[in-house]
């Protein structure tokens, strides 16, 4: 992105995005200092960070007033403003709001405050027992990364959302988790906090082990085939008295569990003993904490299918998408991604923040429920794919069409029926939602959305179509049957 443009400033000129999307950039600098935001030296991303004081403004030009400690009033500089480089504030940069980087601090600073209870003689914090001083003595029992670069405790102050300090979320999650149930394996012992550290790694590479495992003796493996970390365990971070070296967090001696549900139930049984996982939401008013995938399966869900439409209204030349709905309020949108690269479903409504499921892992579960994959009369396992539009398809993408356009779920308006030469043009030119003609992205998207309706047959709701829902969403929701154990504190 490069630097700031100071013609912007003098302009009034809006972010597009960003914490601060839809203010002006002068606004937004002001914002910045008044929230201990920091500002980047230079026309890169990987510049010195550093916390402005004052913008000055003489005329037309615009000068930042800084220093170099998030924590200090002193100045030590001051530098035109397009000296400095167009982040995420401002619209520009790795997305909105500082994105990845802003969740390794937040994540790796929650850390620092669950050390000071298990750590030090401290059984509650506040604002007096959690300033940068205390959190600094616990440098040596939090192994936080943020990518390769480890993250000590002044790293995560100095760069930390202002507001989640002045809404206190780190005092209130650290403070439930450490008078929750789930703390008593871990009092009175030495408990190391991780954060993307080695031996988090080594977490993930026990689940590793168990999906090769997996593959290589189930003829139809357990686990979808790109069945992601989060999904087996969403644990942001974890706490544990083992040592942070050590490189079989699960074992028994020195046999690392393969089989999955021999490693879901070594996962449950380590969380009373030495090695938990915990899923981070920022918190309101409270904080509390809710344990996932225990032995009795407390949260499962068990959601039924409830329909389905073309689009969010019905219209099937409106959008090149459809969605799934369930009985429980949530739905899933089903879309291709980069044109005709991919197609893949997004959970949307009570799911919203549940993720993506690739298209690769929506055949795992037809394929399971139904014996066939999308678009065949077989099961294909790892060997599926997208089938990709072409004109010879085009009188099966319109029997499909007319099979299913008035079998949308109840409350869809009902649709005329085109005719096939009717239904080429209006294909032929489906403009989308940002005003430019995308009819090779539509004939994709919505001809798999076909051959997926067909190949579970949803014109007709019955007892698989509950289960493909119920699967589909308990993935979404890393709720599946060999899911593992972990806390979550919102």
């Amino acid at each position: 992105m490069g630097a700031l443009a100071p013609k912007r400033f003098k302009d009034k000129y809006l972010a597009s995005g960003g914490l601060y999307k839809g203010l002006d950039y002068e606004t937004i600098a002001n914002k910045k200092i008044k929230d201990k935001r920091p500002f980047t030296l230079g026309t890169k991303d990987t510049g010195q960070k550093v916390y402005g004081l004052r913008l000055i403004r003489d005329k037309d030009k615009f000068t930042l007033d800084y220093t170099n400690s998030k924590t200090s009033t002193k100045s030590t500089g001051q530098k035109s403003i397009g000296g400095f480089f167009k982040d995420p504030d401002f619209g520009g940069g790795k997305g909105s709001g500082g994105g990845s980087d802003d969740t390794a601090i937040t994540e790796s600073m929650q850390c620092y405050y669950l050390s000071l209870l298990f750590n030090t003689s401290v059984s509650k914090l506040d604002n007096k027992n959690t300033q940068l001083q205390h959190l600094q003595t616990q440098d040596n029992n939090c192994f936080t990364y943020d990518k390769t670069t480890r993250l000590k405790a002044k790293d995560c102050f100095e760069a930390c959302p202002e507001d989640w300090f002045k809404t206190d979320v780190f005092i209130k999650s650290a403070n439930a988790v450490y008078q929750s149930t789930y703390s008593r394996p871990f009092k009175g012992k030495k408990v190391y906090l991780h954060r993307g550290s080695p031996y988090m790694k080594a977490v993930y590479d026990n689940k590793k082990k168990a999906q090769d495992y997996d593959k290589k003796n189930n003829e139809q493996p357990l686990a979808p085939g790109s069945f992601a970390d989060d999904k087996w365990n969403p644990g942001d971070i974890w706490m544990s008295t083992k040592s942070p070296t050590d490189t079989k967090p699960f074992a028994e001696g020195n046999k690392v569990p393969l089989e999955w549900v021999e490693l879901r139930e070594a996962v449950r049984d380590k969380a009373d003993n030495h090695t938990l996982g915990i899923s981070l939401k920022k918190t309101g008013s409270t904080a509390r904490v809710t344990p996932f995938n225990t032995r009795q399966r407390s949260h499962n869900t068990n959601t039924k299918f409830s329909g389905f439409t073309f689009g969010q209204t019905g219209d099937f030349f409106k959008s090149a998408d459809m969605y799934m709905y369930f009985s429980d309020g949530g739905k899933m949108q089903l879309r291709a991604t980069a044109t005709t690269k991919s197609w893949q479903g997004e959970m949307k409504g009570k799911y919203a923040n549940a993720g993506k499921i690739g298209g690769g892992n929506v055949n795992h579960y037809v394929e399971k429920i139904y014996n066939k994959a999308i678009g065949f009369t077989m099961v294909k396992g790892s060997n599926w794919s997208e089938t990709y539009y072409r004109e010879s398809n085009l009188s099966d993408m319109h029997r499909l069409y007319t099979k299913f356009i008035n079998k949308q779920k109840p409350g869809t308006p009902k649709q005329d029926v085109l005719t096939i030469e009717e239904f080429k043009k209006k294909a032929d030119e489906y403009i989308n939602n940002k005003k430019q003609p995308a009819s090779p992205a539509f004939y994709f998207g919505k001809y798999m959305a076909l051959l997926f309706l067909e190949s579970i047959g949803a014109e007709n709701k019955g007892p698989k179509l509950d289960e493909l829902s119920r699967v589909i969403v308990r993935y979404a929701m890393s709720n599946t049957d060999i899911s593992t154990f972990f806390i979550k504190v919102s």
